[in-house]
């Protein structure tokens, strides 16, 4: 069976081929659009090259936001941070003026400088600090390696000219360095940051900010023999506080020895004068005892005695003169008459009255 349809004409045909290079079109004229603008952030500068040569700088407050250019592939641009920055290189040996070794960590902060003049024409942007940085550094990277090759010997030499005891000398290790004088740890890297910072500029195009010492250690290998002598060292300073010590322990103790005679002393003194006071008061009180009655004080110190020395198994051999042989074979005495003086007691008869009775 043969086939006699015929298929029909496509008039629009290059009308449909037209759309895709119609979008093509836009695509690439979108494209030249978006490559013929850059924009400029507060925080970075751009340099703008054409065919690989630097034809403006973008460092200016004006250039801020965006700016046109020629599109890729025959203007490109080179962004930059105009941020501060932070470089904590390695630390390092150094030697001190003593010959003692000391590890020394240091950082460093930096950016890339600002323009001396607001010019922008093309006479002078070549002589501004970014087109300086790029065209000797090239990158942040190696920026950062050029200002430790310069501050770290920089550092080397001053502290080799400083003795150790200079670095950690302070007059209260409480209370620290004075805070009217910097210490030699804030003044040589001082010194240093103000030594090199006119030649980074210059040169580089770099703006150094600060270098601070952040850790200053021994090494590894003297870090025992270190330790040791301030063990040594602590050990000697405590010995010597507690022999002051002790020594104060016995000046005290003298003084409260000292003390307690003194007082005991005193305390005795005023013993026997009270004493003797008593034995005279006692004296007087027995001297009134006698007066009034001397037969019945004698008879009731007798009884006293019998009633002292007399028990089931006392055996007594007394002679025929003695009193207490009298009281028992005479029995009481008769008292004396009224009109007759009672006898007057002294010390001495009423001493050999109180050794009889006893």
């Amino acid at each position: 069976m043969n086939d006699n349809t015929t298929t029909p004409i496509d008039d629009n045909r290059p009308s449909r081929a037209r759309v895709p290079l119609a979008l093509v079109g836009i695509a690439i004229a979108c494209g030249l659009a978006g490559s013929s603008c850059t924009f400029v952030d507060e925080s970075e500068w751009v340099l703008v090259e054409r065919l690989g040569q630097v034809v403006r700088v973008l460092d200016q407050p004006v250039d801020r936001g965006l700016n046109w250019k020629l599109p890729w592939p025959i203007e490109t641009v080179r962004p930059f941070d105009a941020r501060t920055r932070i470089y904590d290189p390695p630390g390092g040996e150094m030697v001190t003026s003593d010959k003692k070794n000391i590890t020394v960590d240091a950082y460093l902060c930096w950016r890339i400088a600002t323009p001396d003049t607001a010019d922008d024409s093309d006479s002078d942007w070549s002589s501004r600090p970014l087109y300086r940085f790029f065209t000797v550094l090239g990158n942040t990277e190696t920026a950062q390696v050029r200002l430790s090759e310069h501050v770290l010997p920089a550092l080397r030499t001053k502290l080799g000219e400083t003795e150790f005891d200079q670095l950690v000398d302070v007059d209260d290790s409480q209370s620290g360095p004075e805070k009217t004088e910097a210490g030699r740890l804030v003044a040589i890297p001082q010194a240093v940051r103000d030594e090199l910072s006119q030649l980074v500029h210059d040169r580089y195009g770099i703006t150094l900010i600060d270098v601070r010492i952040k850790r200053l250690n021994f090494p590894q290998q003297n870090q025992v023999a270190v330790y040791e002598r301030m063990k040594t060292e602590r050990k000697k300073i405590a010995e010597q506080y507690r022999s002051d010590g002790l020594a104060e322990n016995t000046k005290i103790k003298s003084q409260a020895d000292l003390q307690y005679s003194q007082i005991l002393a005193n305390a005795r003194r005023e013993a026997e004068l009270i004493r003797a006071d008593a034995d005279a008061e006692s004296l007087s009180i027995l001297n009134q005892a006698h007066r009034r009655d001397v037969e019945f004080y004698r008879f009731t110190r007798t009884l006293e005695s019998y009633r002292r020395i007399l028990n089931d198994r006392t055996t007594l051999v007394l002679s025929g003169s003695s009193e207490l042989l009298k009281l028992l074979t005479r029995g009481v005495p008769v008292a004396p008459s009224a009109s007759s003086p009672p006898p007057v007691a002294t010390p001495a008869t009423s001493a050999s009255s109180q050794k009889d009775d006893r």
